[in-house]
Formats: structure tokens, C-alpha cells, sequence
């Protein structure tokens, strides 16, 4: 009985050796042109084991491949066996070895079965191989350069015999070039893999993306509306301000002329009861006279007074909600915005000094200029002082020419308050940022300050501050001296 023989074995063959002649060189190059071109890999090693076989009569080849366990070998290309005997060689064992290709991947060498009738490795497929015109095996391990074994490549002919040394140059060189074409596959594969992979990383942190856009968006419209809302809330208090002061205001005249009215009454009914009894002395028609006259001068002087209270609060609210310019006394319009402001000042302690030409008017917006300074001074009284502290706070508005003829109002804020640090006046503008949060400050003040500044007056404010050294407010923006082509900026 023989046994395998490995790549050094030399003896008589009746076979001519393996030519290298142009049909296996051409298939060798097609194979590997397809390769290049994405052909698919049964395809590949199928044109080179077509081009051998077309070489050699009688020559029938195998390549066969292991599993992912690496311990069973499987055929993947052999055309030209018949198909009994490739069902018979799947699910080989590579320990113990069954066949000759399974010897070649335990030794990782050449294996030889000159006679599959004598070899033992075949006893259990000698039927087989015999019934579909197999003696004879020759198998060579397919090895990557790395040291991976792939699986084999095999050669079977219809007699017995031994490879020569051309014939095994020959194997070894066609499992060499199987070895690089399988290489080439597996990375094509694994770079198709991770490219499908990263395609789909890509595509999932694309979604997230969008996902996360949309619900930044969806945030920032909701930020936005909110901001919105909570600006109209912070004008509809400075209303109601107004109207708190309106109230307060107007209390004062309309109680002195209703109280001189009841004494006017009063007096009227003493002395008409006095004129129905005959008993009315000119002396006391003479206080009558004089008590009346002094009772409707009073009258008419507090309701005047109120008629000029309500006409201002009037006007005030009707810039509040106004974009158009009109003249403006600056001092009077100062006072009449401290007016406003009594009942949210009545327990501060703040003094206020003005450095303003009595005779000083413009043509400008008033209902900004009226918020800006509200927010501003109730910004003074919110953030600045202690409860009990004594402040002051000083304003100085002229108007300034500017190079190109433009006037310019320059109104300079300030207060002796506790200041800000860097940080404060780096985010000053910015919405919903305050500094009194526990307080219920709402962060917006000075944001619609800035707003009412730069997108509404035109203009550029400026602050400058420091820790226990108060604030000063710089306010620069355009204003007309005459009356303007234009009813509104």
C-alpha cells in the first residue's frame, strides 16, 4: 500500500510534464484582468482553472476552501469534476484527514495520492472517485503570504502517478497565484463591508442629524415665541404701570375737587335754608359769595389738572404701541416717564438729576425713547441698589453733530449703584440673561434695550461699569431738529 508523498518525490510518471504553454499563461491573465474588473471570484478562479485544464488531457481540478472554523473543507471551484463526487467531498474533515486535499492542509504541504485505490484516506470515498474516472490526486495548501491557510488546490487524473519537479512547480505556482487572488477578494470584501458599514454610520448619524436639527429648530421657533411673548408681556406691564400711575395720579385732584365740591354743597344748604327763613345777613351772603368762588376755583384747577394728567398718560401709552415720530420736549418727556414710573418707585430711595436744556426738542421716536429709559432706570433700581440704600441717578441727553451733518441725541445713563463685572457686561444683551434670577428678574430688559437701540432708533449703546463703581450708559442714535419728510423713521 503507498502512502502520500510530499513535494520532493521524484519517480516515473506517465504523464508529460504540465506545460507552461500560452492557454495557461492566457488564463492566468484573464483571471486576473476579471479580478481587476469586479468579476465575481467563482468567476475568477473558474477562468484559471478552465485555462489549466484545457492544458493538460484528462486533468480535472478542485480548489477547495475551509470554513470559518477552519476545521472542514469545502469544494468552491471545479467545473469539470462530476458533480457525485463533489457532493461526496463537502463537509471534509480536516482532523482526521479523509482525502488528500484534507493531508495537504494538516502537513500545509504538497500531498500526493498516486493511487487512491491504495491510499487509506480515500477508503471511505474510493467508490466515488473510482465511479467518476479518479486514480490519482495531487493537492497543494493554499497558504496567504501572511501565513493563512485558505484551503487547497487540487489536480486529479483518470490513471495513477507522481507530480515531477515541473509539476510541482507548476501546482505551487498556480496555489500561489490562488492564494493572492483570494487575498485580493477577502479585502475587496472587507473594504465593500466596512464601506457598507460606514454608510450606514453615516447615514444614521445623518438622521440623527436631521432629527437633532429639526428639534433644535423646532426649539429655537418655540425660544423665539416665547421671547416674543414674554417682550409683549414686559411692554403690557409698562402699561400697566402707566395706568397704576394714571390711577394714583389723577386720585389726588379728583379727591380735592370732589371734597371742595361737598363743602361747596354744604355751604349752598346753609345758606339757601337761611334765605327760605328771611334770616340770610349780607355778611354771610358775602362768605357764601366768596366760600363759592374759592370751592370752584379749586374745582376747576384739579380737574384741569387731571384732564393734563390723563392727556399725558394717554399720549405715553399711545407711544408705547407707536413707531411714529413726533416732537418732543426731552425735559418734559423725562418727567412725564418719571411720572409713570412713582408707584414702582415709591419705596427706592433714588434721587434724579438731569443735565437737559429745558428747550431742547426733536423729531424721534418717543415710545422707544420712553421704554429705553424705563428699563433702564427700573434695571437701576432692580439690580443697583440695596432696598435701603440712597442712589442717584443722573441723566445728560444733548444733541451732538455728527461728521456727516447727521444729529446725533447722545444720552448718557448713570447711576452710583453696586456695578457689574466683565462677565455681566460681556452678556448684558443677551436674551434671558440676568443676574437676579432668584429675584424674578426675566433677563430681558436690557435685551429689548439693545433691540430698541440699534433696530429701532438706528443708534449704538455702550456701557461701562465696575464692581462698587456703578453704570454708565452711552446712547447715541439720529434725530431730525425740524419736522421730518416722513411721519416716521
Amino acid at each position: 500500500m503507498k502512502s502520500h508523498k510530499v513535494i520532493n518525490i521524484r519517480g516515473a510518471s506517465n504523464y508529460t510534464h504540465l506545460k507552461r504553454h500560452n492557454a495557461i499563461e492566457s488564463g492566468r491573465i484573464n483571471a486576473l484582468d476579471m479580478l481587476v474588473n469586479g468579476n465575481p471570484l467563482e468567476e475568477v478562479l473558474s477562468e484559471l482553472v478552465s485555462s489549466l485544464e484545457s492544458a493538460t488531457t484528462g486533468l480535472k481540478c478542485l480548489i477547495s476552501l475551509l470554513d470559518s472554523s477552519r476545521t472542514v473543507l469545502n469544494p468552491f471551484v471545479g467545473p469539470s469534476l462530476p458533480l457525485p463526487l463533489l457532493e461526496a467531498l463537502k463537509n471534509q474533515k480536516v482532523f482526521p484527514a479523509a482525502t488528500t486535499c484534507a493531508v495537504a492542509i494538516g502537513k500545509r504541504e504538497l500531498a500526493v495520492s498516486e493511487d487512491i485505490i491504495q491510499d487509506p484516506h480515500w477508503h471511505e470515498l474510493q467508490n466515488v472517485a473510482i465511479a467518476c474516472g479518479i486514480r490519482c490526486c495531487w493537492s497543494q495548501p493554499i497558504i496567504s503570504p501572511n501565513g493563512e491557510v485558505f484551503g487547497t488546490f487540487s489536480m486529479f487524473f483518470p490513471t495513477s502517478g507522481v507530480p515531477e519537479q515541473d509539476d510541482i512547480d507548476s501546482l505551487t505556482y498556480e496555489a500561489q497565484i490562488v492564494s493572492i487572488i483570494l487575498e485580493r477578494a477577502n479585502n475587496i470584501q472587507q473594504l465593500k463591508e466596512t464601506n457598507a458599514e460606514l454608510e450606514r454610520r453615516v447615514e444614521e448619524r445623518t438622521q440623527e442629524l436631521t432629527n437633532t436639527n429639526h428639534m433644535l429648530k423646532k426649539a429655537l421657533d418655540q425660544r423665539n415665541e416665547v421671547q416674543n411673548q414674554l417682550v409683549e408681556l414686559e411692554n403690557m406691564a409698562a402699561l400697566g404701570t402707566m395706568m397704576s400711575s394714571l390711577t394714583h395720579e389723577i386720585n389726588t385732584p379728583t379727591g380735592v375737587a370732589i371734597t371742595a365740591i361737598s363743602y361747596l354743597r354744604s355751604i349752598l344748604s346753609k345758606t339757601t335754608q337761611a334765605f327760605q327763613q328771611e334770616q340770610l345777613k349780607r355778611s354771610e351772603l358775602k362768605q357764601f359769595f366768596a366760600a363759592t368762588e374759592e370751592s370752584v376755583d379749586i374745582v376747576e384747577r384739579n380737574l384741569i389738572r387731571s384732564t393734563q394728567l390723563i392727556k399725558t398718560f394717554k399720549q405715553l401709552s399711545l407711544d408705547q404701541h407707536s413707531q411714529e415720530a413726533r416732537k418732543i420736549n426731552l425735559i418734559s418727556y423725562v418727567n412725564e416717564i418719571l411720572l409713570t414710573l412713582k408707584p414702582r418707585l415709591k419705596r427706592s430711595n433714588q434721587k434724579f438729576c438731569f443735565d437737559i436744556d429745558p428747550e431742547l426738542e426733536v423729531y424721534s421716536n418717543p415710545g422707544a425713547i420712553s421704554q429705553l429709559l424705563i428699563n433702564l432706570i427700573m434695571n437701576s433700581v432692580q439690580h443697583g441698589f440695596d432696598a435701603k440704600q440712597i442712589g442717584h441717578i443722573f441723566f445728560k441727553i444733548r444733541v451732538i453733530e455728527q461728521a456727516i451733518g447727521q444729529p446725533m441725541l447722545e444720552l448718557i445713563y448713570k447711576d452710583n449703584g453696586c456695578g457689574m463685572s466683565e462677565y455681566t457686561i460681556e452678556n448684558l444683551y443677551k436674551p434671558f440673561f440676568t443676574s437676579a434670577r432668584h429675584n424674578g428678574g426675566s433677563g430681558l430688559g436690557m435685551h429689548i434695550c439693545y433691540d430698541i437701540v440699534v433696530k429701532v432708533l438706528a443708534g449704538h449703546i455702550d456701557c461701562k461699569s465696575k464692581i462698587g463703581k456703578g453704570v454708565e450708559f452711552t446712547v447715541t442714535f439720529p434725530v431730525s431738529l425740524d419736522k421730518p419728510e416722513l411721519d416716521s423713521f
